[in-house]
């Protein structure tokens, strides 16, 4: 189903842009999205073929309302063709079209402790600098690395943790003949 959440995603992302709105759908995309995470239940009810396609029309147009109407009109084609469920992949693939328009790139940070703001500061300035893109940075604490940092984009990672290092000298010695 992948690649028609690819699909859905760059029409409704091309029909934002030609109105200049992908900013704002964008954000509900989000939300809308953080809706259905945190109530799993509720887009297989909008896909059901036992509740008639009115009844979940009435159901979009009562918990939708305050999003803009491209937003739920979106949720509606995905409803009429019973795929709700693709309403993730579709935000994802959304977001992919709209980082590379603002030329943002999302990174994760990996460390065994949390990131100072000052630290994070420093890091979100060195990858702009090297990347030459507004970066959006999530940290995640993760105690097995150890020490030092994980980063992630999209497209790579970048693993300078004790972990891997100690797991790096762990396989040589392992390797060497004594």
């Amino acid at each position: 189903m992948k690649p028609f959440s690819k699909l859905y995603a760059q029409s409704f992302f091309s029909l934002c842009e030609e109105e200049k709105l992908t900013e704002v759908i964008m954000e509900d995309l989000r939300m809308v999205s953080s809706l259905f995470e945190s109530n799993e239940g509720y887009a297989p009810i909008l896909d059901s073929p036992t509740i008639p396609f009115e009844e979940r029309l009435s159901l979009i147009n009562d918990a939708f309302s305050s999003f803009h109407e491209y937003t739920q009109n979106f949720i509606k084609i995905l409803c009429e063709k019973k795929c709700v469920f693709l309403f993730s992949d579709c935000t994802k693939e959304f977001e992919k079209l709209y980082n590379r328009k603002y030329n943002i790139e999302k990174v994760t940070a990996i460390t065994a402790t949390e990131l100072s703001a000052s630290l994070r500061e420093k890091l979100m300035k060195k990858l702009q600098a090297q990347t030459g893109k507004k970066i959006i940075l999530e940290c995640i604490v993760d105690s097995s690395i150890m020490g030092g940092i994980v980063l992630r984009t999209q497209n790579s990672q970048t693993d300078a943790s004790v972990r891997s290092r100690l797991d790096a000298i762990k396989n040589q010695l392992a390797s060497s003949e004594v």
